[in-house]
């Protein structure tokens, strides 16, 4: 967000890193005392939710700078690992359950993830990055399913992040 002051010609605020205690997602807090709890202490929009690490991370990269359109390669490279870390914390949460439709949803993201690799400098490295973190938001969902509860929404948890147009959707 960016603040309404004059004298700074609308710079952009530094958005505060902070790490949920409970389910120890990073956020991003672009605006001063969004998401502040009791005391004045930031709290965590995943508190209380299942699967909160993993609605976090995935967020923490739907909102990242990778998929902005000045994305330097360093965040593009940045990102593809982070989305290989959330793979495997994916992978960990579908250990132990009989969901195979999640499963195919992870293979596909995987497979997804292993195309991507930007030290290829492919033109469709961002294309399959992005068609993994999709997997990676089905399989979220499928376990959510499996709970009875609602799919996992993203745009309901931006105001936690510096970037919330999301480019190149429609070229794809």
């Amino acid at each position: 967000m960016l603040p309404q002051d004059n004298t700074r010609d609308n710079l952009r605020m530094p958005a505060a890193v902070i790490h949920c205690p409970n389910c120890g997602a990073e956020l991003r807090c672009a605006s001063r005392g969004a998401g502040t709890g009791p005391g004045g202490k930031p709290g965590c929009p995943y508190d209380g939710l299942a699967y909160a690490s993993l609605r976090a991370g995935h967020d923490a990269l739907y909102f990242g700078a990778w998929r902005g359109i000045d994305a330097s390669p360093m965040e593009v490279r940045r990102a593809y690992h982070r989305i290989g870390r959330h793979l495997a914390a994916i992978g960990q949460a579908l250990t132990g359950q009989d969901l195979p439709a999640a499963e195919r949803d992870l293979a596909r993201a995987v497979e997804a993830h292993q195309a991507a690799d930007p030290s290829e400098e492919s033109p469709d490295s961002l294309r399959f990055m992005d068609n993994a973190l999709s997997f990676a938001h089905r399989v979220i969902d499928d376990l959510l399913h499996e709970r009875g509860l609602p799919p996992h929404q993203p745009m309901d948890f931006s105001e936690w992040y510096d970037r919330v147009d999301v480019p190149f959707r429609d070229e794809w």
